[in-house]
């Protein structure tokens, strides 16, 4: 693959220009991410729009490039949007869960369904033909509600700098929670709070978040 210039970095990655519409996005660990470009495809076969993946090597993915705020990034420039971005997530949690996971995915619960499991307002991006879903790094096989779950955590939780922004969050949620299922993933909380708890990039504000979120709902575990 040719390497262009670094034109991005995450926390997990770096992304580098490959040509016309095209991006290298490559793992800073050095670990592959063919899996997660097949995770990719197989999203976007099932009619999911996760980005287009036109090869994959080891640490590397060549795949479309893609022009276009996070949801974050556009309500703040655009704060009454909160609800229709929490709405946005709902919808395409709702589209994803159409999609059967292949058999090769690991289980992260019952099921059999495609989860994302990190589909949190960074990782949708807004293009000129519709939404992106990014880093599927998570991904796995299982029950629908409980990637609706990862969500809802995400949502209540995820760092906002912007006073405006933390200010409309309750109005992101509220209109998440109107597209979802509540009650079939409210026994999944514990089981996904306990995965971000033992991620590296959860920091304490979201932890403290998160407890907070718990300690209203009072789920009951999945049996």
């Amino acid at each position: 693959m040719r390497v262009g210039c670094l034109i991005g970095s995450g926390r997990d990655c770096d992304v580098f220009e490959a040509g016309a519409g095209k991006v290298i996005r490559r793992a800073k660990d050095g670990r592959s991410l063919e899996r997660e470009a097949s995770v990719m495809r197989h999203a976007r076969r099932g009619g999911f729009p996760a980005p287009e993946v036109y090869d994959a090597d080891g640490p590397d993915i060549l795949m479309e490039r893609i022009d276009g705020p996070s949801l974050p990034d556009d309500a703040a420039a655009h704060p009454w949007r909160m609800s229709e971005h929490g709405a946005l997530l709902g919808d395409l949690l709702t589209k994803l869960s159409a999609v059967r996971a292949p058999g090769w995915l690991p289980a992260a619960c019952g099921g059999g369904k495609l989860l994302h499991l990190d589909l949190h307002p960074y990782n949708v991006l807004l293009t000129h033909d519709g939404p992106r879903v990014i880093d599927w790094a998570n991904a796995g096989r299982g029950a629908s509600a409980a990637d609706v779950a990862s969500t809802w955590l995400a949502v209540a939780s995820f760092p906002l700098h912007d006073p405006a922004l933390r200010r409309g969050r309750p109005l992101m949620l509220a209109a998440f929670l109107d597209r979802v299922d509540r009650e079939a993933a409210r026994p999944y909380l514990y089981m996904m709070a306990e995965r971000r708890r033992t991620d590296r990039n959860a920091d304490n504000a979201e932890t403290a978040a998160i407890d907070r979120l718990l300690a209203r709902e009072q789920p009951v575990n999945v049996p």
